[in-house]
């Protein structure tokens, strides 16, 4: 059996890696929280608010469809066709509102595959995360107990009569 040295030249060294270790682990947990809760935000932003935002939108922009539609039939009915000027600002209104109800109608398609995305996306971080904890919660105790161990064994060499 062959021994192996260590060329240790300070003890308060070894402590003070031990102490740096243990404040890297507790500022990584607590930077692993804040990301959580970071990585919810537009998860919740998307599930609660563009959800109801955007079908809210979708109803208003066919209210406004259907007012300028009437609009623009009580204007035909008014007014002659041979005038050049023929309802042309009720022929506006009812494309804007088409436009508008359009826009909202793919803005909602948009945010149920944004919920899909961000709900697989957020799922594979979690995923990431749950590893980077068992890295700290079993290797890292590892390390800090092996250090530990070693400082014991220093401690009992160093004192007078251990080595």
């Amino acid at each position: 059996m062959t021994a192996h040295a260590a060329n240790v030249t300070s003890l308060d060294a070894v402590r003070g890696f031990r102490a740096v270790l243990v404040r890297f682990a507790a500022d990584v947990e607590a930077a692993i929280v804040a990301l959580e809760l970071e990585a919810r935000r537009p998860v919740e932003w998307v599930e609660s608010d563009r959800s109801r935002y955007w079908p809210q939108q979708v109803r208003k922009a066919s209210e406004s469809v259907s007012e300028a539609r009437l609009a623009l039939e009580r204007c035909e009915v008014r007014i002659s066709s041979d005038d050049p000027k023929y309802c042309y600002d009720e022929r506006k209104a009812l494309e804007r509102a088409k436009r508008r109800l359009q826009l909202a109608e793919e803005k909602t398609q948009a945010v149920r595959r944004w919920r899909m995305q961000l709900h697989k996306e957020f799922e594979e971080f979690q995923m990431q995360l749950a590893r980077l904890k068992q890295y700290l919660e079993i290797d890292l105790a590892k390390a800090i107990a092996a250090l530990d161990r070693i400082i014991a064994a220093l401690d009992r060499y160093t004192q007078p009569g251990g080595g």
